[in-house]
């Protein structure tokens, strides 16, 4: 199946810096500007592939962190966004230091318009030091493998990563490096 758009891409403008780094203790969104725009999805079977870099600091292992993709921002505001899958909270270090984690999702919509059905699942590689890494299967369920939203898809929606820290004691810092996204069709 041939790649019918990729982000970033060169003639909508590359992210030059990081997403801004995400502290507060909300779902929030930390994706790199400008951040990508899904064109419209036209055919049933069409599928999405996304990829985010993180770095991740804390002073504390009280917080947690939960992250996510999430598609149909309005005005960019995430909380009107459909979740496509989010991981279960992960502790973090008390000395995280700008750890690195990487976020994969693939999933294929099977049906389309106003009532949008997504299947997907993705792969979490999360530091456990500035030098090794966990990984771990989420949505670990099939009921949150599945996605039924209003999201529209005959029209072009914004893709965020979602970040959801539980407290800020230890100033934690979670910033999206890079992020990378393709549709296929």
């Amino acid at each position: 199946m041939p790649v019918l758009w990729t982000y970033p891409a060169a003639q909508a403008g590359l992210p030059a810096a990081a997403g801004t780094a995400v502290t507060a203790a909300a779902l929030t969104a930390g994706t790199p500007v400008p951040p990508p725009i899904c064109p419209p999805l036209a055919v049933p079977g069409m599928k999405l592939r996304l990829q985010a870099e993180l770095e991740i600091t804390s002073t504390s292992a009280t917080p947690t962190v939960i992250l996510g993709f999430y598609i149909g921002a309005v005005g960019g505001a995430i909380g009107s966004a459909t979740v496509l899958a989010v991981t279960s909270a992960q502790a973090i270090s008390a000395s995280a230091a700008s750890w690195p984690i990487t976020m994969r999702w693939k999933g294929t919509f099977r049906s389309l318009g106003t009532a949008v059905t997504a299947h997907g699942t993705g792969e979490l590689l999360y530091s456990t030091s500035l030098t090794a890494w966990t990984t771990a299967p989420y949505p670990v369920t099939l009921a949150a493998r599945t996605t039924a939203a209003t999201v529209n898809t005959e029209q072009s929606n914004q893709i965020d990563v979602g970040v959801t820290l539980s407290s800020v004691t230890g100033t934690p810092s979670v910033t999206v490096t890079e992020l990378f996204a393709e549709l296929i069709g």
